[in-house]
């Protein structure tokens, strides 16, 4: 199984499971010994590959069989004398090893979460185009470009790994990122030290501007990673930064201040931003924001009513 194992997974080892602590891992299963987990394990990716999909269920039974697993560990000579971390680290190989072999059945298993990628990925490359850091109220003096291209390439990593607690680790490490950011900022200039109003929205450009994460990434992450508070604590505020991409569409206040960035910058970017708001049958909502001027709107329904009454 080690062999095997390796194979499969090439390099995508990471930091959540070291490259050491993997393979005593791999090195374990191998042994003659460890011939009913390696029984155990097949018997579950082959049981689990062939069931419906059932996001709920299918978090349920994994989570039954790691845990089952892990207490196997425990009580067997292969982690005799074991301490807490490397019984742990048996955990997380035993994760990583059983996610990767499922990562085709258990990502983006139903059509709706395939849906969801393709939504959220179009809107954030509409918002990509189009959002600045006064949008979401980011303080100029947090307003760092380097640092926030560093916490980008570390959420574009996440689509490398395949799973869970990898993925996970490439969100922790772009959270550090924006908070060392923010904690050397406030240091330097002796103020009080930064809060969530201070990090969530800065989460949220660096989320747009990185564009890579999926839906799926982070409903797999939030499925089927057992996570301690600190790391729950940043997934959940990088869920919340996705349901923020997702919603800011239809969000008047936001698209208000795009739409009057664009109209300062360029008529040109101003006419294409209305073409693609139309394309994407934005157009009730932008009808909704009375600071807005909707001549164009009007123009464009009395052409369609012409047109309609022609083809009558």
């Amino acid at each position: 199984m080690a062999a095997a194992t390796a194979g499969a997974l090439g390099s995508s080892s990471s930091a959540t499971t070291a490259p050491l602590a993997w393979h005593d891992f791999l090195e374990r299963m191998s042994h003659p010994s460890a011939s009913d987990f390696v029984k155990s394990i097949k018997s579950f990716i082959i049981s689990f590959s062939n069931s419906v999909p059932d996001p709920e269920k299918d978090s349920a039974a994994v989570q039954e069989f790691l845990a089952k697993m892990e207490g196997s560990f425990r009580s067997h000579n292969l982690w005799a004398g074991s301490s807490e971390e490397e019984l742990q680290s048996a955990g997380e190989g035993l994760e990583k090893y059983v996610m990767t072999k499922l990562f085709n059945r258990a990502f983006a298993s139903l059509p709706e979460e395939v849906h969801s990628d393709e939504e959220l990925f179009e809107k954030i490359a509409l918002l990509q185009q189009l959002i600045q850091p006064e949008n979401l109220d980011i303080k100029p003096v947090f307003q760092n470009e380097t640092s926030w291209l560093l916490a980008q390439k570390e959420l574009q990593k996440i689509n490398m790994y395949k799973a869970p607690r990898d993925k996970l680790v490439c969100i922790l490490n772009c959270c550090k990122v924006i908070n060392n950011l923010l904690r050397n900022v406030s240091m330097a200039s002796k103020d009080n030290p930064p809060g969530a109003d201070d990090f969530l929205p800065v989460l949220i450009y660096v989320t747009i501007k990185a564009r890579s994460i999926l839906h799926s990434c982070i409903q797999i992450c939030y499925t089927y990673n057992g996570t301690g508070v600190s790391q729950d604590w940043f997934q959940k505020q990088h869920i919340s930064s996705q349901i923020f991409s997702q919603q800011c569409l239809s969000s008047g206040t936001l698209m208000h201040n795009l739409f009057q960035w664009m109209k300062r910058n360029s008529r040109r970017k101003w006419n294409l931003l209305k073409q693609i708001f139309w394309d994407y049958q934005l157009i009730r909502k932008v009808k909704e924001m009375k600071p807005i001027k909707n001549s164009w709107l009007k123009k464009k329904k009395r052409q369609q009513g012409t047109e309609k009454k022609t083809r009558l």
